[in-house]
């Protein structure tokens, strides 16, 4: 006898859990950075066409796939009847565990500068060497173990009571202390500077096909698309959550964490003085090396610098819940174990994976050096592998599951799409888009490893001239403001407003017919 499957106990806890799971390190390290390194809102702007033109429809393929199928990626692939579904669905499981090998690594990192913000650890020191030779030290594994518990245990509760209730919990808090953070950042004396730096455009980047390549990239890394783990939280929606509309409050909250994470970043490097790291080669370090000197000559440094970093633990947490939580429900659907031995088992095996990385901690040179294996393996399966798995799932809806998946899509929705366009945009639009992105990464990697002549002109650095706030800017902010933020809290005011109402309607249905 079937298991009957679980699914979101509430509204509210799907929303917050689809958003954990795409809020994570690549909203508040990565997405800063790639701003920092194209120019602010020059890299903001690419990013907001492609979020809203092929990022939202390929989470909605994803969402419907796993819902119409009730599987996890591999068997929801084999169900519609995909060529060599089983081996392309395998992905879903095998490769967020090579992912996680290492995010969660990153998480670790995070922990531990918990600890240290707190403690002022780094403070008076120099943080590069601190960041470098914690990196050296047995305190790499403890925050390591840590990490894979505190994942694992989560996972073990279930749906409802794990991820859900974790979620709900998580997500506001991480808006509320990223929130008191900006506060702290834009109010110090010279951080109009670093507004007007993230939010004024430098038109003519937006001719740099490099910067358009990052942003799509940033978009399929920092909703997880391509994953698995947005598929089989799909499969746990309820059939009467329509998905445009949660697809939209979804992709609006996760955004809103980055752009939060832009105003607590920028300001408060240009106030203290680290403007010229911005856009440079060391940009990459603003969160684990730049960024705590910058609470180190803050006002109340080890207060901002611990809640700062405990947000970021919070999304990378969240985030990383979502990466393992495919193969559990594999191991539960197909091998018949339980939660809670799937969680263990599968944590025993992701600490494992992630050793050779600690390791890599260990050998002499500079913090390249300690960094180089980690860095390839976000190469292979950040800008390579998930972008495959992230297509396939678009063409499994569009080609092989035809009106089917059309129908799924508006099912129970309030704002149904238009099957003509949608066909047209799903089938042949986003497709080509994520191509794109595909081939042009690839030629880039080979590019810069010597394997092909020069095709990709490397990005130029983007010229900053501080001027006071602008008008552009002042627009740019507006524009940020109604449409993430505000349009976050319409939407998922709707969405739960109008489950409210059905909830409503079938109560009063019941009372008649008594």
């Amino acid at each position: 006898m079937t298991k009957q499957r679980e699914t979101w106990n509430s509204h509210w806890g799907m929303i917050a859990a689809m958003i954990g799971t795409a809020i994570g390190l690549g909203n508040i390290w990565r997405f800063p950075y790639l701003c920092g390194k194209y120019g602010g809102a020059t890299f903001l702007i690419p990013y907001i066409i492609l979020l809203f033109g092929v990022a939202i429809f390929a989470m909605m393929c994803e969402w419907v796939l796993g819902r119409h199928t009730k599987r996890e990626p591999l068997g929801a692939f084999d169900k519609i009847k995909f060529p060599f579904g089983r081996d392309i669905g395998a992905w879903g499981i095998v490769g967020p565990f090579f992912l996680y090998s290492y995010y969660i690594v990153i998480t670790s990192w995070v922990l531990f500068f918990v600890f240290a913000s707190f403690e002022g650890l780094y403070f008076g020191k120099n943080t590069e060497t601190f960041f470098a030779s914690f990196l050296g030290s047995k305190w790499i594994f403890l925050a390591h173990f840590a990490a894979v518990c505190i994942t694992s245990g989560i996972l073990a509760m279930g749906v409802q009571k794990g991820i859900e209730r974790a979620c709900k919990i998580m997500i506001p808090t991480l808006f509320v202390l990223l929130i008191v953070v900006v506060i702290r950042s834009v109010t110090l004396p010279g951080a109009n500077e670093g507004i007007e730096f993230y939010m004024r455009p430098r038109w003519g980047g937006l001719l740099n096909i490099e910067t358009w390549v990052a942003a799509l990239g940033q978009v399929f890394f920092t909703l997880s698309l391509g994953m698995g783990a947005m598929l089989l939280y799909g499969s746990y929606m309820k059939d009467e959550w329509g998905i445009p509309m949660n697809a939209i409050s979804v992709t609006l909250g996760n955004t809103s964490a980055s752009i939060l994470a832009g105003f607590a970043i920028f300001p408060a490097a240009f106030a203290l003085g680290f403007g010229a790291v911005i856009g440079g080669a060391k940009s990459i370090g603003l969160t684990f090396f730049v960024l705590p000197k910058v609470f180190e000559v803050m006002p109340g440094g080890h207060f901002f610098g611990g809640i700062f970093f405990i947000l970021l633990a919070f999304g990378a947490i969240s985030s990383a819940i979502s990466i393992q939580e495919p193969a559990i429900a594999w191991l539960k659907a197909e091998v018949g174990w339980s939660r809670k031995e799937a969680a263990l088992f599968t944590g025993i095996i992701l600490w494992i994976m992630g050793l050779p990385f600690l390791l890599n901690g260990f050998v002499k040179g500079g913090l390249g050096a300690k960094l180089a294996l980690l860095s390839k393996m976000d190469i292979i399966i950040g800008q390579l592998a998930i972008p495959i798995f992230g297509i396939l799932a678009i063409i499994a809806v569009g080609y092989f599951m035809g009106d089917r998946g059309f129908d799924e899509m508006n099912k129970n929705a309030r704002v149904k799409l238009s099957h003509t366009w949608i066909k047209f945009w799903i089938k042949a639009i986003v497709p080509i888009f994520v191509a794109i992105l595909f081939i042009l990464t690839l030629l880039k990697i080979l590019q810069e490893n010597g394997v092909i002549p020069a095709i990709i002109l490397p990005a130029k650095e983007i010229g900053f001239t501080p001027i006071g706030i602008t008008p552009m800017t002042v627009f740019m902010i507006i524009f940020v403001c109604v449409v993430f933020w505000g349009g976050f809290i319409y939407t998922t005011a709707k969405v739960l407003t109008i489950e409210k109402d059905k909830k409503a309607r079938v109560k009063r249905g019941l009372a008649h017919s008594r």
